[in-house]
């Protein structure tokens, strides 16, 4: 360097009351003044020379580390501009002597140097002047954790706890929450620790010891503890971890509250559930046996009947009771006493129909494929009957009393909004042509199918193709 009035330039560089450290556009550290030497715990000789990076290596536990990235994109805008560039706050740790990383915050500027008197428009050299703004940053981000926690509620308890000294700092209302005097605990945690209940003890130091782990980890803690005189509360705990802008150390903030009598509201309300639940399983059960009732009363009507057609509409009536019955008790068996699996309930029906239409003596079957779907017990209802009535409309009217055949009912879901329920018969014989059939009889059968759909808020669909088919599409 030249010299002006006997003095060196570099003494100006080296007493410079910023931090400043000059470097090659490739990142080749050149000169670094005592300020900035002081600042990184460093000697010239430790920097000049080496690729800035080398240097200051990133943390490798800070997987968000992204400095590097941030000032090669500054430097080459500096290059490309030739003016200075200011780059945005900005997390990068510095390994101590021990080798551990200490956690910094920077503001830097990187400024250009136009050091070759052939190309004085050409950037040869980069000035960064660094600025260490740790403490700040973290102070405002602990005064930030502690408003949060404030914010949650006015007169909260309160507390900041340094998790490996075990001392805490707290509110009086966290005292009075945990059955303390002020005096009683001396700044420590484990008095608090030791009254919660044993079985919920060691999940509370397990989730402290998780959350000051990592900074800014959320602290959630669901807990009961035991008071002096046996009394038993519930309480949840939330807060974060933070940096302690002074000690470095990690510091866990947060309120606790008392949330005993949300607790006794919440059981409060799955006991009156539960016997809710109970007493509607008992009404199912009533419904199911007062309806076997009077089906046992119109079977033994039918018995006694010598009119054909009488004792065929006293079939038909048993047949539409047992198909509501059965819902009922599907109700009173399951858990659920307001729907049914309607696939599980099929299969009862299909053997019920097998039966009642003695199926196997005519030489005819039944069979079903039904998804796993539940609907509510009114729908299920409807179902049951419309599925009752089309099985029963084709054992009577498809098939002649010596024809083989099948009927197969299908029920799955269309998309994911609708359901198909489907009934098909292989019929041919002499009745096969449903619409001719009905006008022959009193038409309750298709009657109670187009109520019973439109109960189910669908619409019906038949086609007479080798057989007859009908199908009901309805909302989930």
């Amino acid at each position: 360097m030249d010299h002006y009035d006997g003095l060196n330039p570099g003494i100006f560089f080296d007493a410079a009351a910023t931090a400043q450290l000059v470097f090659t556009t490739d990142l080749r550290i050149v000169a670094a003044n005592k300020r900035y030497c002081a600042l990184l715990g460093r000697q010239p000789r430790d920097l000049i020379g080496y690729q800035v990076f080398e240097a200051f290596p990133a943390n490798p536990d800070d997987p968000e580390a992204s400095a590097e990235a941030e000032l090669t994109a500054s430097i080459e805008a500096v290059v490309a501009t030739g003016k200075e560039q200011q780059m945005p706050l900005r997390q990068h740790d510095v390994r101590e002597a021990d080798g551990r990383y200490a956690t910094r915050y920077w503001r830097v500027r990187n400024s250009p140097i136009f050091a070759d008197d052939a190309r004085p428009d050409k950037v040869t050299h980069i000035i960064q002047t660094a600025e260490d703004v740790t403490r700040n940053t973290l102070g405002e981000r602990a005064d930030a954790a502690r408003q949060r926690a404030a914010m949650r509620g006015a007169e909260l308890s309160y507390f900041e706890l340094d998790p490996v000294s075990g001392h805490l700092i707290q509110s009086p209302q966290l005292d009075a929450l945990f059955g303390f005097d002020p005096e009683d605990t001396n700044d420590a945690v484990e008095p608090f620790l030791d009254r919660f209940h044993p079985d919920d003890r060691a999940e509370a130091r397990a989730e402290i010891e998780r959350v000051a782990r990592t900074i800014g980890a959320d602290l959630h803690l669901n807990s009961r503890i035991i008071l002096p005189d046996g009394t038993m509360r519930w309480v949840i705990g939330r807060g974060e971890s933070v940096r302690d802008p002074d000690t470095q150390t990690v510091r866990i903030v947060g309120i606790v509250l008392d949330v005993t009598a949300i607790r006794e509201n919440e059981a409060r309300l799955s006991e009156a559930l539960a016997a809710r639940d109970l007493m509607i399983a008992e009404v199912n059960h009533r419904v199911k046996n007062s309806l076997q009732m009077v089906t046992s009363i119109l079977n033994l009507e039918g018995s006694a009947t010598v009119d054909p057609a009488a004792r065929s509409s006293l079939r038909a009536a048993t047949a539409r009771v047992n198909a509501v019955a059965a819902i009922h008790a599907s109700l009173y068996e399951d858990a659920d006493v307001s729907s049914v699996w309607i696939d599980r309930y099929l299969k009862r029906l299909t053997t019920h129909l097998r039966l009642s239409l003695s199926s196997d003596a005519r030489g005819l079957q039944i069979t079903y494929d039904a998804e796993s779907i539940r609907l509510d017990t009114d729908r299920a209802v409807s179902l049951s009957l419309a599925v009752n009535e089309l099985v029963t409309n084709s054992f009577k009217h498809a098939y002649g009393p010596e024809d083989d055949g099948t009927v197969t009912i299908t029920l799955r879901r269309a998309d994911e909004n609708m359901i198909l329920l489907e009934v098909a018969d292989d019929g041919t014989g002499p009745g096969a042509d449903r619409a001719s059939s009905d006008a022959k009889s009193s038409g309750l059968g298709q009657r109670l199918i187009a109520g019973m759909a439109a109960s189910l808020g669908g619409t019906i669909e038949e086609d007479q193709t080798n057989g007859w088919r009908t199908r009901i599409l309805f909302p989930e």
